[in-house]
């Protein structure tokens, strides 16, 4: 694999100027060399620099194996922090690699409490990446290298695991409070805890955390951050007999626990099988869950404070094994307000004006942007028949209303000396790209049968996107990501760009196709390549453009 001949090629040389320099004592002995990795999977675990004792070769090895390659893996990091300012600077470092990675940080927290567990983490982060050869791509680097030398003088310890999420049917939001819980002093509420029994199972060791969280009154949701490991049977604390697995007993407190969740407002926002545990530990770590609550009443209410908790909670004390729960605050740096651009949610139309070439057509593209707002009483009055017979075009396609969900944009071609400016009706456009498409492909909405069938469009451009801005994307079976550019109007007149988010219940998505909202952590450039774009519609004549 040509990035390790990297890796090997950057150590050697490295060895290499060692023997160059002077020995520590002034002989002319070389020192001695330090040992270079030999394997693929030791080669990997080196880049990981000062870092390196943290990380297991075996955690390696199952990266290079690893068969999902096609499929976005989500890593999930522990870690302990002990110097806030170097902490700040490696996570200023790491974000450039992880943006080289096209990886989304999804989740930036602090921990303000064990709840179960006796390891002091005081932070947790949440990376998706597009693949696992894209996280590999980061890896070799040394920028990569350079921020975990960083990190390391920063921290004191390490628990990063690896695997691919659960999709989940909802979207965590709303709050709870409870009047009840309001100005509660200590003493108060270890009499409320001590009557409700809450003090005993999985939550009492760490009774005096829901005490806090009683006294705290604090309004602000939360998040629970669990590393499970299972009995490969189950294991009841009383005693009884029973035929089920560890996961089994597990799947039914998870059954048996979310109506009561969405009952507070509350929700998983993570479920992830634990495929590669990257770093040294005791345990082998098997799931990852992250919890979202609405508020630490919700929690008190679900847990602490309901009586009949401990009949649902049993069934997950059977099932895991070894578990560390942390109770986690979001950072406010993660919830970026996007400053928009320009264009964002921007009026626009096109025509296309297609004429055979070949065995395809090619669509000249012309655009009103910057030469008006497309008014709809003069777009509804076009007539795309004549308007081909206007311009000697085989057929003519009318393209909107459109939406821009981007910010700005950004062309890499010289201007024209003269744009060419195309009259439609009353409405002037400019000519802005051709694309070419199969000559079954040109559908009189765009959508229809040429819907999530990949066309080219020659044309330059950086579509740019601010960081803390909702995006919109199509995966589909192969790995590939499709970034929405704009939305239309010409099948839903009424499509607002609120309704985006929950737009994958409405498309008639093909076998292994995905619709996915996120929210972008960093601003991000989406480029052509070569002067050609990648572009799909889906079946109301969205547009998505390839992510390279």
């Amino acid at each position: 694999m040509g990035m390790f001949r990297t890796i090997a090629k950057r150590l050697a040389t490295t060895a290499f100027l060692v023997i160059l320099g002077a020995c520590s004592d002034g002989s002319d002995h070389p020192a001695p060399l330090p040992e270079i990795p030999k394997t693929e999977a030791q080669l990997l675990r080196a880049q990981f620099g000062s870092l390196e004792e943290f990380f297991t070769e075996e955690g390696m090895q199952k990266i290079l194996d690893f068969e999902g390659v096609s499929s976005p893996v989500t890593l999930m990091q522990l870690m302990s922090v002990t110097d806030r300012e170097v902490f700040s600077a490696y996570e200023s470092e790491v974000a450039t690699v992880w943006e080289s990675a096209s990886a989304e940080a999804k989740f930036a927290s602090d921990i303000v409490a064990q709840l179960i567990g006796e390891r002091p983490f005081t932070d947790t982060r949440l990376i998706e990446f597009p693949n696992i050869l894209m996280l590999l791509d980061a890896i070799n680097t040394e920028a990569f290298t350079a921020a975990m030398n960083t990190l390391s003088s920063a921290s004191t310890d390490h628990a990063w695991v690896l695997g691919i999420e659960t999709m989940l049917p909802f979207e965590a939001g709303g709050n709870f409070s409870d009047s009840s819980l309001l100005d509660l002093n200590e003493e108060q509420a270890k009499t409320l805890v001590q009557a409700n029994n809450s003090d005993t199972g999985t939550l009492g060791p760490n009774s005096q955390v829901i005490i806090d969280m009683i006294v705290s009154d604090k309004p602000d949701p939360f998040w629970m951050v669990n590393l499970i490991d299972l009995y490969d049977e189950a294991n009841y604390p009383d005693g009884r007999a029973s035929d089920l697995t560890g996961a089994e007993a597990n799947a039914i407190y998870g059954q048996a626990i979310l109506p009561m969740l969405i009952a507070y407002n509350s929700f998983p926002t993570l479920v992830m099988d634990v495929d590669i545990v990257l770093t040294q530990d005791d345990v082998e770590w098997e799931q990852a869950a992250m919890v979202r609550y609405a508020s630490r009443d919700a929690f008190l209410r679900i847990f602490a404070l309901n009586p009949d908790a401990d009949d649902t909670v049993i069934h997950k004390e059977a099932g895991v094994e070894n578990t560390l729960v942390n109770v986690s605050e979001m950072a406010e740096s993660m919830k970026p307000e996007p400053q928009a651009g320009f264009l964002y949610n921007f009026r626009y139309c096109e025509v296309l004006l297609a004429s055979p070439d070949g065995s395809q057509l090619r669509a000249d593209v012309y655009n009103s942007l910057g030469l008006n707002l497309c008014p709809q009483e003069q777009w509804d009055r076009l007539d795309s028949e004549a308007i081909a017979q206007e311009f000697g075009a085989t057929r003519a396609l009318l393209n909107g209303p459109r939406f821009w969900v981007l910010d700005s944009i950004v062309s890499n071609s010289p201007p024209p000396e003269q744009p060419v400016i195309g009259l439609f009706g009353d409405i002037e456009m400019r000519l802005v790209a051709s694309v070419l498409l199969p000559v079954d492909g040109l559908d009189a909405n765009i959508g229809g049968d040429a819907a999530y069938r990949v066309a080219e469009v020659s044309r330059d451009t950086i579509f740019s996107y601010v960081a803390g801005r909702q995006v919109y994307e199509l995966h589909d079976p192969d790995g590939n990501r499709y970034m929405m550019q704009s939305f239309s109007r010409a099948n839903d007149q009424d499509l607002q760009l609120s309704e985006l988010a929950s737009l994958g219940a409405r498309l008639e998505l093909p076998e292994g196709w995905r619709f996915v909202t996120r929210t972008l952590a960093f601003a991000f450039d989406l480029r052509t390549v070569d002067g050609l774009a990648q572009v799909v519609t889906d079946n109301l004549s969205n547009t998505y453009q390839r992510v390279p």
